[in-house]
C-alpha cells in the first residue's frame, strides 16, 4: 500500500492521531467499519447470527485452512483458549505447561478448568516457548502444552512442541492472539496445521471485532462440542441462529458458557478482514523503518526479522533494564506512550506457588522489553517522532 493511501486511511478515522500524544495502540475505525455497523444495526438482529457464520468463514478463507480444519468464533481470545482447554480435557488435578512470559489471560483461561499451570521458559530470539524446557517439565499430570506466538513472530520451536506432545499423548493449544496473518516456516498461516489454535480479535489487535476470538480445531467432532460450550450447553440452537432465527426445542447436554460472538462484532470483524492485507503490509513497513532507525544504537535490541512473514501486533525493543523506566518517562514527556509486554506471570501472587522450570530468559526479557507505538496507517510525523524520541534518549 502506498504512503499516501495510508495517510488517507488515517485521516478518515474518527479517532485520528494527534500531535499531543501518540498511543501505543489505535484501531482503525474508518468509514468502512462504521458503515458495516450501521448496516448490521439496521438489520435488527443483534445476537449471534448470519454474520457470525460469515465471519468464521472469512477467517477460514484468509488463513487458507484446509477442509479438515474448522473455525468457531467466541467473544474473546481468553474464552477461545478456555474452550480449547476444555476440549483438551483439562480439569482439576491436571497440569498444562505454559510460558510464563505472556499475558496472564492465557494462564487464567487454563486455570478456569481447575488445572494447574506449570511455568516454562522462552527462547531468546522469538520469545516463544522453549521446547527443550517444555519437554523437561512433562510429568504424570501433564495433559497439554500452551505455545504462544509473541508479537506476531511464530514460535520457532512449534514443531518440536507438537512432537513432544504427540510422544506423550498431550494436546497442544497455540495462543495465536498476536499472530493473525503470520506465516510458519513452511509458509502456511499460523493456525493452519496440527492441533488447536486460538486467535484474538480484541480492541487493539491487527484485526478487531471490538471484542472477539476464535478456536481453530482439526477435529470435525469438536465443532458441535464448541457450539455447545459457547452457548450455555444448548445442543441445537446454533444453526438456527446462523440464519437469524431461534429454535424453541432444544436440550442442554453439558456445562456451557455464554461466550458466543454477536452480530455487531462480527460485522466489524468482516469489515476489518477486507482490509487485513493493508493492515499487515503497512505494519511490516513500520517495523522495518524502526529497525533501520535503531540499528546503530548499541543499547536498543530489535528482533532479527525481515517481517515479510510476520503480521506484527506490537513492536518491541529490548533496552537495559536499569534504563527502561527513565526511557518511558523521556518518551512520555514527548507525548509518546509506551507499554510493557510482558512481565513473567510466575511473579503474580495468584501463581507464585505454581510448579516451574528454570526461567532465566523470562526474568531477563521481562526487565528489558518495551513496546513502542504501532498502528495500522500511522502518519509520517508519528513515526518520525517515535524514532527521534528513542534516538534522543540514547544520544543517537
Amino acid at each position: 500500500m502506498s504512503r499516501s493511501a495510508a495517510t488517507d486511511r488515517a485521516a478518515s478515522s474518527r479517532r485520528p492521531e494527534t500531535q499531543d500524544k501518540i498511543p501505543v495502540f489505535q484501531p482503525y475505525l474508518g468509514p468502512e467499519i462504521q458503515l458495516a455497523v450501521q448496516e448490521a444495526l439496521a438489520a435488527g438482529w443483534l445476537g449471534m447470527g448470519r454474520l457470525t457464520r460469515d465471519f468464521e468463514a472469512g477467517v477460514a478463507r484468509f488463513l487458507a485452512l484446509p477442509d479438515d480444519r474448522h473455525v468457531v468464533a467466541t467473544n474473546s481470545c481468553t474464552e477461545a483458549l478456555h474452550l480449547a482447554a476444555v476440549l483438551a480435557g483439562l480439569g482439576p488435578g491436571d497440569e498444562v505447561i505454559c510460558p510464563s512470559f505472556t499475558y496472564v489471560a492465557g494462564h487464567q483461561a487454563m486455570s478456569m478448568t481447575g488445572a494447574d499451570v506449570v511455568f516454562c521458559d522462552v527462547e531468546e530470539d522469538t520469545m516463544g516457548i522453549d521446547s527443550a524446557r517444555a519437554g523437561e517439565l512433562v510429568g504424570p499430570r501433564t495433559k497439554a502444552i500452551m505455545a504462544v506466538h509473541y508479537a506476531g513472530l511464530p514460535a520457532r520451536d512449534l514443531n518440536a512442541v507438537h512432537d513432544i506432545a504427540e510422544q506423550s499423548g498431550l494436546r497442544v493449544i497455540e495462543d495465536a492472539a498476536h499472530a493473525f496473518g503470520s506465516r510458519l516456516p513452511d509458509q502456511r498461516m499460523v493456525g493452519s496445521s496440527r492441533d488447536l489454535a486460538c486467535f484474538s480479535f480484541g480492541p487493539v489487535k491487527v484485526v478487531t471485532s471490538l471484542e472477539g476470538g476464535a478456536v481453530v480445531t482439526p477435529r470435525a467432532e469438536d465443532v458441535q462440542v464448541l457450539h455447545e460450550l459457547r452457548l450455555i450447553g444448548v445442543d441445537s440452537d446454533t444453526e438456527a441462529r446462523y440464519n437469524n432465527s431461534r429454535t424453541w426445542e432444544y436440550d442442554v447436554v453439558r456445562q456451557g458458557y455464554r461466550c458466543h460472538l454477536g452480530t455487531i462484532p462480527a460485522a466489524v470483524g468482516l469489515a476489518q478482514l477486507a482490509l487485513v492485507d493493508e493492515f499487515i503490509a503497512n505494519r511490516q513497513a513500520y517495523c522495518r523503518r524502526y529497525d533501520a532507525a535503531f540499528a546503530d544504537l548499541a543499547d536498543v535490541r530489535t528482533f532479527d526479522a525481515d517481517w515479510s512473514t510476520v503480521s506484527p501486533f506490537i513492536y518491541v525493543v529490548r533496552v537495559p533494564g536499569d534504563a527502561r523506566a527513565e526511557l518511558q518517562r523521556h518518551l512520555a514527556l514527548l507525548g509518546i506512550a509506551t507499554g510493557i509486554h510482558f512481565q513473567g506471570a510466575h511473579d503474580f501472587s495468584f501463581y507464585s506457588a505454581r510448579r516451574r522450570g528454570p526461567l532465566d530468559v523470562t526474568e531477563r526479557v521481562s526487565a528489558e522489553v518495551l513496546t513502542l507505538p504501532l498502528h495500522s496507517y500511522m502518519t509520517e510525523s508519528s513515526l518520525d517522532r517515535v524514532v527521534s524520541g528513542v534516538r534522543s534518549f540514547f544520544g543517537g
